[in-house]
């Protein structure tokens, strides 16, 4: 019964095939999208950072 629903009439192979090629793209989407997002994430951070430290200097700068 269950070789039969596997082998899905002699087209078990393709399918199963399609589904693992499909799953494995899916997956490969979500990790680079999601590296992507940290990468972004991490420059937002760093602009940030720059930001602040221009902003601290500048006013130290105005003090003298």
């Amino acid at each position: 019964m269950i070789l039969n629903f596997l082998n899905m009439s002699g087209y078990g192979l393709y399918i199963w095939l399609s589904y693992a090629f499909t799953a494995l793209s899916l997956i490969s989407l979500y990790y680079v999208s999601v590296k992507k997002l940290n990468s972004i994430k991490n420059i937002e951070h760093l602009y940030q950072s720059e930001k602040i430290e221009e902003v601290s200097v500048s006013a130290q700068a105005t003090k003298f």
